[in-house]
């Protein structure tokens, strides 16, 4: 009886010896490779995912032109710039409910030389999106590692700004927004998984409705509102999302 759980014992250590060895010889690459294997299911009911997602946009222009013996010069710069934090749930197999909230602020400033004058604007606007949303994911190869998703949101918009113009250095108009969105469309992506339940997503924005209406006050008082009913399917590279994610439970 001794003998044989001897026996035994030898078999299992001599076992867990080469598997040792089999994994310290396997590459980074291949070890990795590893993780995505049948145990691998991100998209299984049940499970979490968070992510979150940024774009910015930076541009100038510059143009000068002569005028009757003067110079003229038209500058403007902007900045713009949106963050995204979501949140989800997995109700079914390849199928999550979530919630997002984004944070945005562009950023325009011009100044222009004509004839003896000087004119300089500014404008700030800021808005913060509420974002309900279901995704559905599409696997384009076998252990989930790149996939194609797609998203029906609603977009909720509340947003403030201000803007100025100054003429020869003196302030000559100042004016005060406020602003609300309601958008509803798709939004197509790709998620590729680097390490391990980490996630790169691509976004890109594509709403199909989008009702928008801004409240401006003049520094007199006066109040102008306008609004704006929008239905709009085409695609905008400028428009592309990108951020990180994690997959909560991808692991069984």
């Amino acid at each position: 009886m001794k003998k044989t759980l001897l026996v035994l014992l030898s078999i299992i250590i001599s076992h867990s010896v080469l598997f040792a060895q089999k994994k310290e010889k396997m590459s980074p690459s291949e070890l990795m490779f590893q993780y995505y294997d049948d145990t691998f299911k991100p998209f299984e009911k049940k499970n979490w995912y968070v992510g979150l997602t940024f774009n910015i946009q930076d541009g100038s222009l510059k143009s000068t032109d002569n005028l009757i013996g003067l110079e003229q010069v038209l500058e403007a710069d902007e900045f713009n710039y949106n963050i995204t934090l979501k949140g989800g749930y997995f109700f079914s197999d390849y199928h999550m409910v979530g919630l997002g909230f984004s944070h945005g602020r562009d950023k325009s400033t011009g100044f222009g030389l004509i004839l003896l004058d000087t004119l300089q604007a500014e404008s700030i606007s800021r808005v913060n999106d509420f974002i309900p949303y279901i995704r559905t994911y599409y696997p384009l190869s076998k252990n989930h590692r790149i996939n194609f998703f797609n998203e029906l949101k609603i977009k909720l918009g509340f947003g403030d700004g201000e803007s100025t113009r100054n003429e020869n250095g003196v302030q000559t108009e100042i004016a005060n927004q406020e602003s609300f969105t309601l958008g509803i469309g798709f939004s197509p992506g790709i998620t590729f998984y680097a390490i391990e339940s980490f996630a790169f997503e691509v976004q890109l924005d594509v709403l199909g409705y989008e009702y928008y209406t801004t409240t401006t006050t003049d520094q007199s008082g006066k109040e102008t509102t306008y609004q704006t009913h929008n239905v709009n399917f085409t695609l905008n590279l400028l428009s592309l999302n990108f951020g990180l994610s994690y997959y909560f439970g991808a692991k069984n």
